[in-house]
């Protein structure tokens, strides 16, 4: 037996809103996304309960040695609708003591593949608040590349802030793009 936590990649569940919620309220969380803070929990558990259908989340889940189960992290891809359903925005979540790790590695492997096997998406797009050199060296080793800064971006701890654009073309795509290059 191991005292090891076991990592479950899955869905979402309805259950999840309350973990989710913690999740959002942590100051170091909030650091490192672009939603408003404070949200009412009425609110976001109807926002986590009832996603637009463009909407895919998956949920990172530690089984802890105890037997209790406890969500670390989740990931959302917005596919964008109508003329440009090849694009779309990642946004990743991970409790602040592991960001930079295996199970934030994790998460984006399966949310990637979700975006490439699945949704055959061919961008993906996310935004990340410098600095942050953890999650963009993560990014950045599963293809993302930094494409844009945008100074005064967002307002942080009451001072405007800049934001990276990162994206990521599906493998396939950029291959296929090298091989009709004359």
């Amino acid at each position: 037996m191991t005292d090891l936590p076991t990592l479950t990649i899955r869905g979402l569940r309805a259950d999840d809103w309350t973990a989710l919620y913690t999740l959002f309220c942590n100051e170091a969380v909030l650091l490192h996304i672009s939603d408003l803070p404070y949200l009412s929990e009425e609110s976001f558990r109807e926002r986590v309960n009832n996603p637009p259908a463009s909407v895919h989340t998956l949920i990172a889940e530690l089984m802890l040695p105890s037997g209790r189960e406890r969500v670390v992290g989740a990931a959302w891809i917005k596919v964008s609708e109508h003329r440009q359903r090849h694009l779309a925005q990642l946004m990743l979540v991970i409790q602040p003591e592991l960001r930079g790790g295996e199970i934030e590695d994790s998460l984006l492997r399966a949310t990637l593949a979700l975006a490439d096997d699945w949704l055959a998406l061919r961008r993906i797009e996310t935004m990340v608040f410098p600095p942050d050199d953890a999650h963009v060296t993560l990014l950045q080793q599963h293809g993302f590349v930094h494409e844009a800064t945008m100074r005064r971006y967002i307002v942080r701890g009451g001072e405007y802030a800049d934001a990276w654009l990162l994206a990521r073309l599906r493998p396939e795509a950029v291959a296929g793009e090298r091989e009709e290059t004359p």
